[in-house]
């Protein structure tokens, strides 16, 4: 599975540009894909102001930008934008965003999905001969042994409780339809 955040008037973040590296326009990045490599391939590329600023939504604020390298340095990814050239101009892209129109996305490979289309989807439990809907994914968490969804209770419940599952396909995740925006899991319901 692969993380990628819900689309922001029909733009996905791939990263934030959260510092600089050096003195020749290198910046450091919070990716928000796995496959960074992307950044560098992707058409259509633009600088953003963050979803959460008042001028974000603003079209004169959005730039077309290049990314023209990536590569991790220690624990950071740094990347080279076109025409950013020393700390000062990288420096006032701190807190950008870089986005991507979300029709220049690749689509997922089969039986892979996208964070960003989990999130809405009713969860269906199976437990013993029964199926009981736990609710809908509100988002997802990353862990170390696997990711997770977190489930957040609606009317229609069969509780009021948020439940974590963790995605293991085949033995917790049954089924996935994003058509029918369901997944079944097998999985229990907490007591």
């Amino acid at each position: 599975m692969q993380e990628s955040p819900p689309p922001t008037d029909n733009y996905l973040t791939l990263a934030d540009v959260v510092g600089v590296y050096g003195v020749k326009g290198w910046v450091k990045l919070r990716p928000r894909l796995e496959d960074t490599d992307l950044l560098t391939r992707l058409p259509e590329l633009h600088l953003h102001p963050p979803a959460t600023s008042p001028s974000a939504s603003m079209v004169a604020q959005s730039e077309p930008v290049q990314v023209e390298a990536v590569r991790q340095q220690g624990k950071s990814l740094i990347a080279k934008l076109a025409s950013i050239d020393d700390r000062t101009a990288a420096e006032a892209l701190r807190g950008r965003e870089i986005r991507v129109p979300a029709e220049c996305f690749p689509l997922p490979g089969e039986g892979e999905f996208y964070w960003r289309d989990l999130v809405g989807l009713a969860v269906w439990c199976r437990e013993d001969d029964t199926r009981v809907l736990l609710g809908v994914v509100d988002r997802l968490l990353e862990t170390g042994a696997n990711d997770v969804l977190v489930v957040t209770p609606t009317e229609e419940s069969v509780d009021s409780k948020e439940h974590l599952v963790p995605w293991i396909p085949e033995t917790v995740i049954v089924d996935v339809d994003l058509q029918d925006k369901k997944i079944e899991v097998r999985w229990y319901v907490d007591a």
